[in-house]
C-alpha cells in the first residue's frame, strides 16, 4: 500500500458513478479523476470495512461540494434539508422564538428528530451544537471544505453507535488542495431581506519533500434577517377565524386574509371603562376612544378579540423574524504527516465563532393596574374615572419603550483531533485517534425589564411639593424613577433606564473521545476474502449552564432558568464482517453477507447492544438486490437526563374526582384511584380548584435507551445495454419503541390511573398530599413512553447522455414515497397519531434535475416537489374549510462557466417562478417546510492560483 497515493480517489469516483445511488456527483470532478487507472481499498459509508470496488449493501446518497456551490448553497444544512428523505430540523426559519436555539442548523432524517440523526466528519463524531443535546450544528461545517456528503438513511447504530437511528450524515472534507483558492458568492432576493454572502479562502500544499500535506480554510458567511414585512405574502397573512355563519352544516372555522390586530392591546395602552367603552391614548398622551378601524371581526368564539387591519390594536406581523440572521466565521486546518510509507499522523482543527440574533415583541402586560391617583393620568381620564366610579383600571399594553426583546447568541466551537493511521501488514490497516471538542455559548436577552421595578415605577403619585415620585418610599430610596405608560414614548429615558435590564446565560458543552479501528482480510474463501473491522471507542459528554442570578430568581419579565450540570461516558466495542458467499456463478454474479455487532456500556443508561445483518446479491452483473435487518439504539442525552428546568404553573383535571372517575375508558381508573387511597366520591379541596397548580419542568435521570428495529430491501439496476442509466429502489421501515417523549401533567395524571396498575411511568410524575389527597406537586419531564412506526420507498434514477455535437445531458430524479407514519406519545391506543399524508409528512417528496454541459458552460434546471396534503387526517367538514394543502413545486435555474483552468463563475435564480407558500392558515409563512425567500438571484466566482 502507498498511503500518499491518490489512487483512492479513483475508487471513490468509480463507486459513486456505478452504484446508482449518487445524488449529485460533479461532472468536473469525475472528468478530472477518471483517468486514474489503479485502485485501492477505501471506506464505504455505513461500514468501517474497506473494500475494493464494491457496492454498499446499505442505500447511500452522495452530494459533492462542487455541486453545492453550483447550486448557490452556502450552508450544508440547506442542501440536506432539500433531500426527500430529510425534514427540516431546528433552523433559522424555525428557531426564532426558541431562546437557546435560535440560528441553529440541524438536519432531521426521516423526520424522526435531529437527535436521531448522527452527523460525522470524516467518519468521526463532532461536538454537539447546543447545550445538553447531541445533534451537530451544521453551521460549523464550511461548504468550501466539503469534498462530498454521504447520507445513509437507515439504522446504523451497530456501526457508529448511539444517535444513528434514522441514519448517518458523513461529511468528507477535502484532502488534496494545491495552491490557493478564493471563492466569493452573493445572493439577493427580489424583495429585500434574507440576503446572503460568503467569502472563502482555501490553501494547501505538500511540504518537507512531500511528507507533510495541509489544507487550510477560512470562511466568512453572513445571512441577513427576513421579517414578515419584507415579503408581500407574509405582510398580507392568511389566518383563520370562527365562522360567522353558525348554521347547521357550516364549518366552524374559515380563512381570514389580511392583518387582524388584537382589539384589546396596543403600544399606547388601552383600557375598558365602566361606561362600556374602550379607551387608548394618542401620541401626546391624551385619552381618546379606541378606534376599531373596520370594526371588530364578527362571529362567535374569540373573533371579537380581533379587529380590521387599520384598527389601533397590536399587530404581530410588525414584530419578529421569519428567518434569524447569522454571522459565521469558520477556521479549519487539517494536516497529514507521513512518518514513513506505512504510517502517518493526521490532525484536524476547527474553530467556529458565529452570532445569531432572535427577536420578538417588546415586553407586554395584561394585568397592569393603574390607580386613580396616578400622577400621569390626563385630566379627561381622571374625570372619566370619577364619573364612572372607577378606582383603578387595567392597562393592556405592549411596552415598546424598552425595545423588542432580543436573544443574542454567540457560539464558539473548538475541536482538535490527532490520530495515527497506517498499515499493520499487506492485508490489515489501523486508525487510532483522540479528539476533544468544546462548545461555549453566551446568550444575552435584550429589551428585558425588572418586574418589581416596573410595578414600582408605574405607580407614580404627586409628592407634597408637586413633583411626581414613585409611591413606594423604599423604591424611591433605591432610585426609582416614575414611569409614564399612558401613550407612546411618554416615559423619560431615566425611567426606562431604571426599569430596563439585560440578562444572560453561559453554557459549555465538552466532548472527549478516542477510538481505534483495525480492518483487513481475515482469510480467503472461494468467493473472495472475508473482511473484518474491529473497533473500540470511548466517549465522554459534559454539559453545564450558568444563568444570571436574575434568571435563577425569576426577577425579570417572563424568563427564568436554573443552572445545570450533567455528564455521562460510554465505552463501546464493535465488530463487522463482510463474507463473500458466491461469485461468478449462474444467478450469482456475486453474493455477500454483512454482519455487525456493537456492545455499549453507558454510565447512565447501562449496557445495550446493536446489530445488523445485510445481504448483497447480484444475480447478474446489471442487477443488484440488497437487504438489511438491524437493531439500533439511542441513549438519552444530557438535557433529557439532567435538565433542572424551573417552576411552572398548570391547570389540569384530576381524573380521580367524583365526576371524572366515572368517565374512564374501563374499570382501571376507578380501581387505581381507590388503590391510591382515594375513597369513592372523593373530591379535591375547594382551594385546589382556585388557580393554576405549581410544579416544575425537569429532566429524568431514570430514562433508558430507545430501541429501533428496522429493515431495508432494495435493488440497483444499471443495464449494460443503456449506458449511463441507473435505477435504485429501496423499501425501508422503522419501528421505534421506548422513545423519549415529554409528558405534561394532565397526561401523566390521566394515564397513571387508566393504566392496568399503578406500577407505570406516569404515577411518579406527581405527588398527592397524604391528608387531603390534593395533587400538590408535579414534574413535567421526558419518559420512555412513545413509539414510531414509519415505512416508505426511496426511488432514484439517473441517466447520463453524452453527445459528440451538442454536449452532455444529465437527467436525475430522487424521490421518497411515505407509506406509513404513525407515532404514539403515550403508548395508549387512543393516542395513536396517523400523520402520513399531512403536510408535515406528505406522501411524496422529490427532487428533479436536468443538466447540460457544453465545453466550458454548464446549465441546470432543478425542482423540489412536495405532494398535496392535508393539515389533519382526522378532519371533518364541520371543523374548517381549509384542510387541503395543494402540491408545491419550486424551480431553480443555475449555471456555471469556466473562463480558464483557474477562474470559474456560477450564477442562477432560485425559486425562478417566485412561488410563495400555499395560501393556507397553517403554512402561509412556510412553517419551515416551504420557501419564504421568494425569487432570488445569486452570483459566485472561484479563482485558483
Amino acid at each position: 500500500m502507498t498511503p500518499t497515493s491518490s489512487l483512492a480517489r479513483a475508487v471513490r469516483v468509480a463507486l459513486i458513478a456505478t452504484s446508482g445511488t449518487a445524488l449529485m456527483v460533479s461532472s468536473n470532478l469525475y472528468a478530472a479523476e477518471k483517468e486514474e487507472p489503479q485502485i485501492e481499498r477505501m471506506e464505504v459509508t455505513g461500514s468501517k470495512i474497506k473494500r475494493i470496488g464494491e457496492l454498499s449493501p446499505t442505500p447511500i446518497t452522495v452530494i459533492t461540494g462542487a455541486d453545492m456551490m453550483d447550486m448557490g448553497i452556502t450552508n450544508v444544512a440547506d442542501i440536506l434539508n432539500k433531500l426527500p428523505s430529510s425534514t427540516v430540523g431546528i433552523s433559522p426559519e424555525t428557531s426564532n422564538n426558541t431562546i437557546f436555539a435560535n440560528g441553529l442548523n440541524q438536519t432531521n432524517l426521516r423526520g424522526l428528530g435531529s437527535d436521531r440523526t448522527l452527523v460525522l466528519v470524516n467518519g468521526r463524531r463532532f461536538v454537539a451544537g447546543a447545550n445538553g443535546a447531541s445533534a451537530v450544528d451544521l453551521n460549523t461545517i464550511p461548504t468550501a471544505m466539503v469534498a462530498r456528503i454521504e447520507v445513509i438513511t437507515g439504522g446504523a447504530s451497530a456501526v457508529y453507535g448511539s444517535d444513528a437511528m434514522a441514519g448517518v450524515i458523513n461529511i468528507i472534507t477535502r484532502k488534496d488542495v494545491q495552491g490557493v483558492e478564493l471563492d466569493v458568492s452573493y445572493e439577493q432576493p427580489e424583495q429585500s431581506g434574507g440576503e446572503e454572502s460568503q467569502f472563502s479562502l482555501t490553501a494547501g500544499g505538500d511540504y518537507l519533500d512531500g511528507k507533510l500535506s495541509t489544507v487550510f480554510n477560512f470562511t466568512y458567511a453572513e445571512q441577513k434577517e427576513l421579517r414578515k414585512t419584507d415579503r408581500d405574502f407574509l405582510n398580507n397573512p392568511v389566518n383563520s377565524i370562527y365562522n360567522p355563519d353558525t348554521s347547521e352544516g357550516a364549518p366552524t372555522r374559515i380563512p381570514y386574509v389580511g392583518r387582524k390586530p388584537l382589539s384589546w392591546l396596543n403600544e399606547a395602552g388601552t383600557f375598558f371603562a365602566d361606561d362600556d367603552l374602550q379607551y387608548t391614548f394618542d401620541k401626546d398622551g391624551n385619552m381618546k376612544v379606541f378606534d376599531y378601524g373596520e370594526g371588530l371581526i364578527e362571529g362567535p368564539g374569540n373573533n371579537g378579540n380581533y379587529c380590521g387591519p387599520s384598527c389601533e390594536g397590536y399587530d404581530p406581523v410588525d414584530y419578529g423574524f421569519v428567518r434569524t440572521p447569522l454571522d459565521r466565521k469558520v477556521f479549519t486546518l487539517n494536516t497529514d504527516y507521513q512518518i514513513n510509507d506505512d504510517h502517518k499522523i493526521v490532525t484536524e482543527i476547527t474553530y467556529v465563532d458565529y452570532q445569531s440574533n432572535g427577536e420578538s415583541t417588546p415586553v407586554f402586560h395584561t394585568r397592569n393596574f393603574i390607580e386613580g391617583d396616578n400622577a400621569f393620568l390626563p385630566e379627561a381620564t381622571r374625570q372619566l374615572m370619577t364619573d364612572t366610579g372607577m378606582e383603578s383600571f387595567n392597562l393592556y399594553r405592549i411596552d415598546r419603550e424598552f425595545g423588542n426583546r432580543t436573544y443574542n447568541q454567540d457560539r464558539e466551537t473548538l475541536r482538535f483531533l490527532v490520530g495515527i493511521e497506517g498499515a499493520i501488514s499487506d492485508d490489515w490497516d489501523y486508525s487510532l485517534h483522540a479528539q476533544r471538542g468544546q462548545l461555549d455559548e453566551t446568550t444575552v436577552w435584550g429589551g428585558e425589564i425588572w418586574g418589581e421595578r416596573y410595578d414600582q415605577a408605574k405607580d407614580a403619585v404627586f409628592a407634597a411639593d408637586g413633583s411626581i415620585v414613585c409611591r413606594d418610599a423604599d423604591a424611591r430610596d433605591a432610585g426609582c424613577v416614575p414611569l409614564n405608560l399612558l401613550g407612546e414614548n411618554q416615559a423619560s429615558q431615566a425611567a426606562i433606564d431604571w426599569v430596563s435590564t439585560t440578562a444572560g446565560q453561559t453554557a459549555k458543552t465538552t466532548q472527549t473521545s478516542a477510538g481505534l479501528v483495525v480492518n483487513g482480510a481475515l482469510f480467503d474463501v472461494p468467493a473472495g476474502y472475508v473482511s473484518a473491522a474491529f473497533s473500540a471507542d470511548y466517549r465522554k459528554e459534559e454539559s453545564e449552564t450558568n444563568p444570571d442570578q436574575a434568571l435563577i430568581d425569576g426577577t425579570i419579565f417572563g424568563n427564568n432558568s436554573l443552572a445545570m450540570k450533567g455528564e455521562y461516558d460510554v465505552t463501546e466495542l464493535a465488530a463487522e464482517f463482510n463474507i463473500p458467499l458466491l461469485a461468478d456463478m449462474f444467478m450469482a454474479h456475486d453474493l455477500g453477507l454483512d454482519l455487525a455487532y456493537r456492545w455499549m456500556d453507558y454510565s447512565t443508561a447501562g449496557n445495550d447492544d446493536a446489530w445488523k445483518i445485510g445481504l448483497n446479491w447480484a444475480p447478474i452483473e446489471d442487477l443488484r438486490i440488497r437487504a438489511t435487518r438491524s437493531k439500533s439504539v439511542r441513549a438519552p442525552n444530557i438535557g433529557e437526563l439532567f435538565d433542572p428546568g424551573g417552576q411552572t404553573f398548570e391547570s389540569f383535571t384530576d381524573v380521580c374526582d367524583l365526576i371524572n372517575v366515572e368517565l374512564g375508558p374501563d374499570a382501571n381508573r376507578k380501581k387505581n384511584c381507590q388503590a391510591a387511597g382515594l375513597p369513592q366520591g372523593w373530591n379535591p379541596t375547594p382551594a385546589w380548584y382556585q388557580g393554576n397548580r405549581p410544579g416544575s419542568n425537569a429532566g429524568n435521570p431514570d430514562l433508558k435507551a430507545e430501541t429501533s428495529n428496522d429493515y431495508t430491501i432494495g435493488l440497483v439496476y444499471t443495464p449494460s445495454y443503456v449506458k449511463g442509466l441507473s435505477l435504485t429502489l429501496d423499501y425501508w421501515a422503522f419501528s421505534i419503541t421506548d422513545a423519549i417523549e415529554y409528558i405534561d401533567v394532565d397526561v401523566a395524571v390521566r394515564y397513571c390511573y387508566d393504566s392496568a396498575s399503578l406500577d407505570n411511568v406516569y404515577c411518579s410524575r406527581f405527588t398527592r398530599d397524604a391528608t387531603t389527597g390534593d395533587i400538590t406537586d408535579f414534574v413535567q419531564s421526558p419518559v420512555n413512553s412513545a413509539s414510531f412506526d414509519v415505512k416508505g420507498l426511496d426511488i432514484e434514477a439517473q441517466y447520463d447522455i453524452p453527445t459528440d455535437s451538442f454536449g452532455d445531458f444529465n437527467i436525475h430524479l430522487i424521490a421518497t414515497y411515505l407509506e406509513q407514519w404513525q407515532t404514539n406519545p403515550t403508548g395508549f391506543a387512543e393516542d395513536l397519531q396517523v400523520d402520513v399524508g399531512e403536510y408535515t409528512d406528505p406522501r411524496w417528496k422529490a427532487m428533479f434535475s436536468l443538466g447540460w454541459k457544453y465545453e466550458a458552460l454548464s446549465l441546470e434546471l432543478r425542482s423540489n416537489y412536495r405532494h398535496s396534503a392535508v393539515e389533519d387526517n382526522e378532519w371533518k367538514p364541520e371543523n374548517n374549510n381549509y384542510n387541503d394543502i395543494p402540491s408545491h413545486t419550486v424551480w431553480d435555474l443555475t449555471g456555471s462557466y469556466d473562463f480558464s483552468d483557474n477562474l470559474s463563475m456560477r450564477f442562477g435564480v432560485k425559486n425562478a417562478f417566485d412561488l410563495e407558500p400555499p395560501r393556507n392558515p397553517f403554512v402561509y409563512d412556510g412553517d419551515g417546510y416551504y420557501d419564504t425567500q421568494g425569487r432570488s438571484f445569486f452570483l459566485g466566482a472561484n479563482y485558483k492560483f
